[in-house]
């Protein structure tokens, strides 16, 4: 809400004023109404204000007299004169002081809905621009101007929150060292980035508690964001000033909580709690050490499986799985000199593994598979990347066949966990989604040069078998049917 003070002498065309905004213009508040030049830049010396509307012709003090003072006073003051006269002294007058526009009484509706609309999307964009110096440097604690930030947000209040999707990458800094602001802006609040795409910082102005949650969680559900999230906000409003320990203590708490495939929405509390790591026990470790030594793959699976049950029955925190698999991966290592050759790399991918594991079960179905297929990645010698080209080529060559995710990781050697992780990690969509993206550009491409051909032989010429099957695909993908698109009508 921008605060806008109302300067005239005449209370009854102050109070007409007064009714427009406050009926016909939101995005303003009225801080203050004076019936004087002098009450006027008193109020300006007192209190904050972003839009000075003022009478010209008043005792005392007259309005280019006080627009004049308040401007040198607040440089970045927008002031918008009324006046009853038309002559050009004043309108020249006003023109010097550098108002945003002079409007002549009687007031119309429309021209000051129109000319106070003008103002606020100018003041939209200062905002932004100095939310763009300020805000970077206020939550990484680099050096800002006090003078600035104290102008644009002392005498506010502000709820913070930060907000993740999916899991935690393990090996990212813990500090937040580098953020910027995401544009456009957001109606709502301010958003800066976070360590990385998945994970965002809301500034919202003070707000009743309710909406402030509706709103995030209208913000952490949006389309096109993993589907599981993590979100901590503060539960009372904050001066700007603690945004740099909000953000340094929620990476903490965040790092201390994250549950792998879950929603959670934490009240952030501001002390830091220090818990300690949990590991697995000895005799675990030494009895999985005997069934990687004789082999029994089924002994070690059932375990596997065993510690996948009992961390998501217990909600175990992600950063305590990750430390208690790096001790299943070590103590593989020294029963298994092919992974111990490669343990870096071993660890590596569990990295990956963890960041994109839906469940904790998807997770030690992949870290088995990681460590004991024959078929794993490790055997194939190929780089993530070139199984990632080697999958997206497979599925170019044959989309016209029957072609499932099964098929597809029987060819190149690797779980579906495991592809699912490669498109995750290099691509913005998933295998179903890419495969039909294949199958409908070819049917695109089939409809335009043979506009004649037959339904079923299009359908079947891209892998569906199904002739209405696929024509609801089609109509989702282009929102045509088969024969307007071939008709033109795309």
């Amino acid at each position: 809400m921008y605060r806008v003070l109302i300067v005239d002498d005449e209370l009854p065309a102050l109070r007409f004023v007064q009714n427009i905004i406050e009926k016909y213009v939101p995005g303003y508040q009225i801080v203050g109404t004076c019936t004087s030049g002098e009450q006027g830049l008193e109020f300006l010396t007192d209190r904050s204000v972003d839009v000075l509307i003022t009478d010209i012709s008043m005792h005392g003090m007259s309005g280019i007299d006080l627009a004049k003072q308040a401007r040198t006073r607040l440089p970045d003051l927008h002031i918008l004169i009324i006046s009853g006269y038309g002559e050009f002294e004043y309108a020249q007058g006003a023109i010097q002081v550098g108002v945003d526009d002079y409007i002549l009484k009687p007031v119309s509706i429309s021209k000051m809905v129109s000319v106070l609309e003008s103002i606020k999307d100018k003041l939209d964009s200062e905002r932004v621009e100095q939310a763009s110096a300020l805000l970077p440097a206020m939550a990484c604690g680099q050096p800002y101007s006090k003078e600035d930030a104290a102008r644009l947000y002392g005498h506010k209040n502000f709820r913070f929150a930060l907000v993740r999707w999916g899991n935690l990458d393990m090996t990212m800094a813990k500090t937040l060292t580098a953020t910027s602001l995401v544009m456009p802006p957001h109606e709502r609040f301010y958003v800066l980035r976070g360590r990385d795409e998945d994970e965002r910082i809301l500034i919202c102005p003070d707000d009743s508690p309710e909406t402030f949650l509706t709103d995030l969680s209208v913000y952490t559900t949006q389309p096109g964001k993993l589907s599981t999230w993590t979100a901590i906000y503060t539960t009372s409003s904050q001066g700007m000033d603690r945004l740099q320990s909000f953000i340094s203590a929620s990476l903490d708490l965040m790092y201390r909580r994250v549950i792998v495939g879950k929603h959670q929405i934490l009240q952030f509390t501001g002390s830091r709690t220090s818990e300690e790591r949990i590991k697995l026990p000895a005799a675990d470790l030494k009895q999985l050490s005997y069934f990687v030594s004789v082999g029994k793959t089924r002994m070690i699976k059932d375990y596997f499986v065993s510690l996948a049950i009992q961390w998501e029955k217990n909600q175990m925190p992600q950063r305590q799985v990750w430390h208690m698999c790096r001790q299943l991966i070590h103590q593989v290592a020294a029963m298994q000199t092919p992974v111990y050759s490669r343990l870096e790399e071993v660890l590596q991918e569990f990295n990956d593994l963890i960041r994109c594991a839906n469940t904790y079960s998807d997770l030690m179905s992949a870290t088995y598979s990681l460590l004991f297929d024959d078929g794993s990645v490790r055997d194939k010698k190929l780089s993530t990347k070139e199984l990632y080209d080697y999958a997206v080529q497979y599925i170019v060559e044959h989309y016209a066949h029957p072609l499932s995710m099964q098929s597809v990781c029987d060819e190149i050697g690797i779980s579906q966990t495991y592809l699912s992780r490669l498109f995750r990690k290099y691509s913005d969509t998933t295998f179903n989604a890419y495969l039909t993206r294949c199958r409908m550009e070819a049917a695109k491409q089939l409809l335009r040069d043979k506009p004649d051909l037959l339904l079923r032989d299009v359908a079947a010429c891209v892998g569906y078998e199904d002739s209405s099957y696929f024509t609801k695909v089609f109509h989702q993908y282009t929102g045509l049917t088969p024969s307007q698109y071939a008709s033109g009508e795309g």
